[in-house]
């Protein structure tokens, strides 16, 4: 499993402050994503790499396969949880062929719901420990990783396709 983030104290989370911590990102990234034209977003960033629509369609899919390990996490005494064939996950849902804002609005509905999930998890559960590729995680750990992932693609995207739109402001 590849790690984002650094693993904090147990004891230094709370389920509110995670919530907010990604509710955070999506408020703060959604304004310069939504200036990103139709044309801007389907340009891969170079040869062989993605595209934003493609970019932002692997954190859907990031998304979806988190809240899943979220939700196990909870349930099950230390799951063994798969990855994901990331690459083939995007080709084929075809997000270079979707239009960009709905590209958005799906990756953000989901992250609400991801958002709304982690804020009702029971704090004794955040030290639940689940394997995932391997790696045996706490859900607390999980989850900061998991907005650490996001972030890391974020600022990857906002260096290559510009801070708002590939237009300087």
């Amino acid at each position: 499993m590849v790690k984002y983030a650094q693993e904090s104290d147990l004891a230094d989370l709370n389920p509110d402050e995670l919530s907010e911590r990604l509710a955070t990102v999506l408020r703060d990234a959604m304004p310069w994503l939504v200036t990103i034209s139709e044309a801007e977003a389907s340009v891969p960033e170079g040869a062989g790499k993605w595209s934003g629509k493609q970019v932002m369609g692997h954190l859907t899919d990031s998304a979806v396969n988190n809240l899943a390990r979220i939700v196990r996490m909870q349930i099950e005494a230390e799951p063994r949880l798969s990855g994901y064939e990331q690459m083939e996950w995007v080709r084929l849902q075809h997000y270079a062929e979707r239009e960009w804002a709905e590209v958005l609005a799906l990756w953000f509905a989901l992250n609400e719901h991801v958002v709304w999930t982690i804020g009702h998890i029971d704090r004794a559960r955040l030290g639940n420990v689940g394997v995932v590729e391997g790696d045996a995680v706490t859900l607390g750990f999980l989850i900061e990783d998991y907005v650490a992932h996001i972030q890391h693609h974020l600022r990857a995207m906002q260096r290559w396709m510009g801070t708002v739109g590939g237009r300087d402001g």
